[in-house]
């Protein structure tokens, strides 16, 4: 009997494992490490999220203001951490987060940053 009760922990702590990993990964995947490229990408996918939330009445009005402020804050930080390299005409991509450009573009369409040239 006692048998049935350890093969059921392992199994609960084997499922739990599987459900968790992802999450952690996921994490990892945007820490300290990571490019500002990588920032920017996450804080504008947050705040078109939040956006979205908020016009389909699913995010209170004072909620709203207080992501919207910390995403942005976080958008504009990560721009600025990537804005010592900015993208060149010549190559047509940025230099930020790899993006085409138009050839008469001065601010990137995908990051906002700042097209030398």
């Amino acid at each position: 009997m006692t048998s049935v009760y350890v093969f059921g922990i392992i199994l609960a702590v084997l499922v739990a494992a599987v459900l968790i990993a992802p999450l952690l990964e996921r994490g990892e995947a945007v820490g300290t490490g990571s490019s500002p490229a990588d920032h920017l990408e996450v804080a504008l996918d947050a705040l078109r999220e939040i956006e979205f939330e908020h016009e389909t009445g699913k995010l209170i009005d004072e909620d709203y203001r207080t992501l919207r402020a910390r995403y942005a804050a976080d958008a504009i930080s990560a721009r600025d951490a990537g804005a010592g390299s900015p993208g060149t005409p010549e190559t047509g991509l940025c230099a930020v987060c790899d993006a085409s450009l138009k050839p008469e573009a001065r601010f990137c369409s995908r990051c906002g940053s700042e097209v030398a040239g």
